[in-house]
């Protein structure tokens, strides 16, 4: 009887504000000006005019649509699209759903740019990131899903060995630490795990810098892929609690930074890195951790918001030639149809 009473309560809330959203949207169109007629409405104006008063008179209208989105996710388990909810309270990535596509065309990708990244002396390793469904198959609920996503990454290390291109594989060591629960991205543990399988690849001569890690203060974030359900202020009352992170840095001593030479034995750094958001936010904390497991330092040329494919393209408009670059990959952008596309960014 309790847990019936605890389950009924829990939706009594999101159940009122439908209502009152409902409502307060009535309430707002009695009050409108002028709303086209039939004429209207055959010409789109209607609809316009019904958006437009929506937004601007709709008392509370944020938290109106924040509550009705947990409604919606604490009732049938749904987001908007964008979002695939999984088992207990776990966020995918809709970008994890889009149909597959020919890889071969991406391997010739792979491969001009790997030549390209030759001529000027440096070498290409790439790291490709398995998909969360992959990894976290068992909160997924899409099993068939999981395993394409499986077997792109897969298909894709084949194709990268056979185009004679190094590269990496991380699930093994993402199965142990993985992705945060409402996110896209790895948890800080997840990225310094890979890391670790970077250095255990023997692909990099390991450093001998002295390097120490400075940890910051624990942290806390409202996962990415909340918004595609609620605001951040509901999410926790749906069970979409904040994701708690420990970020780090770090550094050589400044004694071995004045005197040490590097893994290669130039002035200069000679290992760089190239991603996305996994790689150029610093809440995950990945450049540190390969800086810790490589035992030296690298530069980073990762950046957010642009997918994998136009950091690449800028930094081979750069004169930069460090002797090794790895590229930070997650499979799911192979997906992407616009991917090598420079004009459009991907998101």
């Amino acid at each position: 009887m309790h847990q019936t009473l605890l389950r009924a309560s829990r939706y009594a809330l999101p159940a009122a504000f439908i209502g009152y959203a409902a409502m307060a949207s009535v309430t707002a169109l009695s009050r409108a000006d002028h709303i086209p007629g039939w004429d209207g409405l055959l010409q789109g104006r209607t609809t316009a005019a019904i958006d437009s008063v929506l937004k601007t008179g709709t008392p509370h209208r944020d938290l109106a649509i924040g509550l009705i989105g947990a409604a919606r996710f604490a009732l049938v388990g749904e987001g908007r699209d964008g979002v695939i909810a999984g088992h207990d309270r776990w966020l995918f990535t809709a970008e994890e759903a889009r149909p597959s596509l020919p890889l071969a065309p991406a391997l010739a990708e792979f491969a001009a740019i790997r030549d390209r990244l030759a001529d000027r002396g440096t070498r290409l390793i790439v790291l490709p990131l398995p998909a969360k469904i992959d990894i976290h198959a068992d909160h997924a609920d899409n099993p068939a899903l999981s395993a394409r996503m499986a077997t792109l990454h897969d298909t894709l290390l084949a194709g990268l060995a056979r185009e004679g291109i190094d590269a990496i594989d991380a699930r093994p060591a993402l199965r142990g630490a993985g992705f945060l629960q409402t996110d896209t991205h790895w948890s800080v543990e997840g990225a310094a795990a890979v890391a670790q399988a970077v250095a255990d690849s023997g692909l990099i001569p390991m450093g001998t810098e002295p390097m120490q890690r400075h940890d910051a203060p624990e942290k806390e974030i409202t996962g990415d892929l909340v918004s595609y359900v609620t605001t951040s202020d509901i999410a926790p009352l749906i069970g979409l609690a904040r994701e708690r992170l420990r970020p780090f840095t770090v550094a050589a001593p400044a004694s071995a930074t004045a005197d040490a030479t590097d893994i290669f034995g130039a002035a200069e750094t000679p290992l760089a890195l190239i991603g996305t958001s996994y790689s150029a936010n610093p809440d995950w904390s990945f450049p540190e951790a390969l800086k810790l497991a490589l035992g030296t330092d690298l530069v980073n040329h990762a950046a957010e918001g642009h997918g994998p494919v136009r950091p690449m393209r800028d930094f081979l408009e750069t004169d930069a030639a460090p002797e090794i670059l790895i590229w930070e990959f997650p499979v799911r952008y192979l997906t992407d149809p616009e991917l090598w596309s420079v004009a459009d960014d991907a998101t």
